[in-house]
């Protein structure tokens, strides 16, 4: 097709080492079972010995039980269950045993110390593989009392198979030479043994959890307070229990309650989160909930053969116009991809009453809805993808027809082939550029057009690639999708995932797709586990099953308006509740900046100098005050009553209202001074300006008796500043010298200035602005602050608790990430 590797500007470390294995069809003579009808009985004989000394999986016969067999399933019901718990009690108190003995032996050794001052001592050392998009990075995994390291070793072989490497070509080499370094990861380095080492301080992790590699319990998900995440396979669940209870042991700094949980299995995490209720509720949207219904059940971008599964929601992708008010523009959630049209569904019905073996369960689909062939299939444009796709060909793409042509036609192929039941990728609702050949590949042309393969072809009702994902987005969170999202969870992530119920909702897939269903650890033929694997990696595996009940349904937009929701359904009666601010709280101050945190409101006000100072409020959105008022809104008094903690992850802060003097009877507080510095020239004009004029606004108002609008005016430009999440921090820019300073809001302490004018090395890393900090952002969960300057540059900071022996304000600090 005339592809190069040159077109698609493929970094140094793309090789041409990184194969898929490909299946080929076995015609020996063990394994068939067709016997001519007149041969002889010592024929017949002599094929059902080799039919017996054959190798055979072990399969548990887990959860494919036919409609109506929960009846006879019931007399068995007490034996089995008592066989099945005392199995698992087994399990688990040898797992307690080896998390025990692993945990003592971590805080041991942090306890004695020892080691030098960057590596620290070694505590456990095991092989390991560390699994990414591009192939399977082979070698060696060391904790240390201050890190977890990865050495990556070329040459060994991978215990698993991996997407992107073959088994019968020389010249591609083996699938686990391939390094994968990734060019601006700050965490890979070059080791002395001529591999790639990744190094991950103990102060990084934000959490790690236990997930599954090959449908084995043996696999580590690390993530780290930047939000960057590192897949390893331990080879065994043994291992992987004594390295997750050696990390447990060391206490890393800012996991916290996240490691007494993170070794849950996915079904008890999911009950003890708060997602759902959330979900519920409409506190999370629907791409963010199905995300997270994905991290929980083991689906990772780390994984291609376990990438997270979205729905198909829009079915019209023929009409001019899209009507997201119509029923009829969307799928019918409450089926599998494979029952969507009933001619495809009554054949799909009599294969499966028709099947019988002796092996092997009945299913419904041969093939998945979630595999690696269909992440390729879908990213092709975009790299790494387009030369894992490539190599999976042999050195060439798919032909030209069978490649993602255009959504209209892969919609059509979904709903009509009985070998295509494909769900989409999560990028199908954010990234346009996978609908768009960025790179000009050649991928061929077709023989049906005679057109050469280019960008993906969309619906008539989408201006472009951008209008299309904005339009499925906006599908993903409509009314119609919340009110039935929960059906297809129940298919993918739920109770009707397997058993009578997957029966019943024709959802029943090819059983080596299925989590249990095979002991790999009791295979003890090479070949066997070869083949076991090599069809586990390329045909698919399905989501861990989250709960056995049915899901919830979300709540209607209008259940939802209460307390303060009430402002939605009553904008024009929001005006109606101007507030008397005592003037000891700040009154007559204008505000610049108003964050909500649990049960209080932080304010950045200015004084008439121009400095920025704090103050805070009670805020009971839900509970009416002595006015009658619908809502709580008064100066802070006695803050230690207040609890609370930031986004979970973060260690617990006690919160005080500023400057809070239990002795006086009404603790009203004044704002307090923030430490800023000089700030810079003409922010601090302008924000003497604006208090200027409130002051008059204020004074104006008073002679007159009556409220105006105008004391709501805004400075221009704004303090660029934010809150954390909590409450307990306030991080403000906007200082002649570039830097950003975080203060505690209880005290008005400065607990770090880590930016600084001249860039140089903060805290080992490379930083700083040379300008002054014009605005910045905080993300969601206070983890990751993004400040701007006025010289045009963009910085990313990670906010972390210092815990430093010169800070005892038990604060957090940004540290600098890029």
């Amino acid at each position: 097709t005339g592809w190069t590797p040159s077109a698609l500007y493929v970094a140094p470390s793309e090789t041409a080492r990184r194969r898929r294995y490909r299946l080929r069809m076995s015609y020996g003579e063990v394994g068939h079972r067709r016997v001519v009808a007149d041969e002889a009985d010592g024929v017949e004989a002599e094929a059902s010995s080799l039919e017996d000394e054959k190798p055979r999986l072990p399969f548990t016969g887990k959860d494919f039980g036919e409609p109506g067999e929960e009846d006879d399933a019931d007399a068995n019901a007490p034996a089995a269950a008592s066989a099945a718990s005392a199995a698992a009690a087994a399990e688990r108190e040898r797992d307690n045993d080896v998390m025990i003995a692993a945990a003592a032996a971590a805080a041991a050794a942090a306890a004695l110390g020892g080691g030098d001052a960057r590596n620290g001592s070694l505590i456990l050392q095991c092989d390991a593989e560390m699994v990414t998009p591009t192939g399977v990075a082979t070698g060696r995994l060391l904790v240390t009392t201050r890190d977890i390291t990865f050495q990556h070793t070329p040459g060994m072989t991978p215990s698993g198979a991996a997407v992107g490497a073959t088994k019968d070509d020389d010249a591609a080499g083996d699938a686990s030479d391939f390094v994968a370094k990734i060019d601006d990861d700050p965490y890979a380095t070059d080791d002395l043994g001529g591999g790639t080492a990744w190094r991950w301080p103990l102060d990084s992790l934000r959490g790690v959890q236990t997930r599954r590699y090959l449908l084995r319990r043996s696999a580590l998900e690390i993530f780290l307070l930047d939000r960057r995440a590192y897949f390893l396979d331990l080879r065994t669940q043994e291992q992987r229990t004594r390295v997750y209870s050696t990390v447990a042991g060391l206490r890393p700094r800012h996991c916290g309650k996240f490691l007494e949980i993170g070794y849950s299995s996915p079904e008890a995490l999911f009950r003890k989160s708060d997602i759902t209720a959330r979900w519920c509720r409409r506190e999370l949207s629907n791409f963010d909930y199905i995300m997270a219904l994905n991290t929980l059940a083991g689906r990772t971008y780390n994984d291609i053969t376990q990438y997270p599964v979205f729905p198909w929601v829009i079915a019209d992708y023929e009409s001019e116009t899209l009507n997201l008010d119509d029923p009829k523009t969307y799928r019918d959630l409450g089926k599998p991809v494979g029952a969507l049209t009933k001619p495809r569904l009554e054949r799909i019905k009599e294969r499966y009453d028709a099947f019988d073996d002796p092996d092997i369960p009945k299913f419904h689909y041969g093939s998945h809805y979630s595999s690696a062939g269909i992440v390729l299939f879908y990213l092709l444009r975009l790299e790494p993808f387009t030369s894992l796709a490539h190599q999976l060909q042999g050195g060439k793409f798919d032909h030209a027809d069978r490649l993602f042509n255009d959504v209209p036609t892969c919609w059509k192929g979904v709903t009509s082939d009985v070998s295509d039941v494909k769900e989409l990728i999560p990028e199908f609702y954010y990234l346009p550029e996978m609908f768009v050949n960025v790179n000009n590949v050649d991928f061929g042309v077709k023989q049906s057009t005679g057109r050469a393969v280019n960008h993906c072809g969309l619906p008539p009702w989408a201006a472009d690639a951008f209008d299309f994902v904005a339009k499925n987005r906006a599908a993903l969170e409509s009314e119609h999708v919340s009110r039935h999202l929960h059906l297809w969870i129940d298919l993918v992530f739920g109770y009707k995932q397997r058993g009578p119920a997957a029966v019943r909702a024709n959802n029943v897939f090819y059983y080596l797709t299925y989590e249990g269903n095979v002991d790999m650890e009791a295979i003890t033929d090479p070949t066997l586990l070869k083949a076991t694997q090599d069809q586990i990696a390329n045909f698919g595996q399905t989501p861990s099953q989250l709960t056995r009940k049915p899901h919830p349904r979300r709540m209607s937009a209008e259940d939802t308006f209460g307390g303060s929701h009430w402002l939605l359904a009553n904008p024009h009666g929001a005006c109606r509740y101007p507030l008397r601010v005592p003037p000891s709280a700040c009154g007559g101050i204008p505000a610049v900046h108003v964050a909500v945190a649990p049960e209080r409101a932080v304010l950045v006000v200015v004084g008439s100098a121009g400095s920025p100072q704090i103050v805070t409020h009670r805020w009971l959105p839900n509970t009416p005050d002595s006015s009658a008022l619908p809502f709580t809104f008064e100066p802070a008094r006695d803050g230690r009553r207040e609890t609370g903690t930031m986004a979970g992850f973060f260690r617990s802060v006690a919160r005080r209202a500023v400057g809070a003097d239990p002795e006086l009877p009404d603790s009203a507080q004044a704002p307090v001074p923030l430490a800023m510095g000089a700030l810079a020239p003409e922010l601090a004009s302008s924000l003497r300006r604006h208090h200027r004029d409130a002051q008059s606004d204020c004074v104006s108002n008073q002679s007159s008796h009556r409220h105006s609008p105008s004391t709501l005016r805004a400075p221009t430009p704004r303090l660029p500043c934010e809150v954390t999440p909590d409450g307990s921090i306030v991080v403000v820019g906007g200082g002649v010298d570039g830097g950003v300073r975080a203060f505690d809001v209880r005290t008005g302490v400065p607990v770090a200035s880590e930016a600084r004018s001249n860039v140089g090395h903060v805290s080992g890393h490379v930083s700083g602005h040379v300008g002054h900090v014009t605005a910045l952002a905080l993300s969601d969960d206070g983890g990751v602050l993004v400040t701007a300057s006025s010289d045009s540059s963009l910085a990313v900071w990670t906010l972390r608790s210092s815990g430093s022996s010169g800070d005892d304000s038990g604060g957090e600090r940004p540290a600098p990430l890029a």
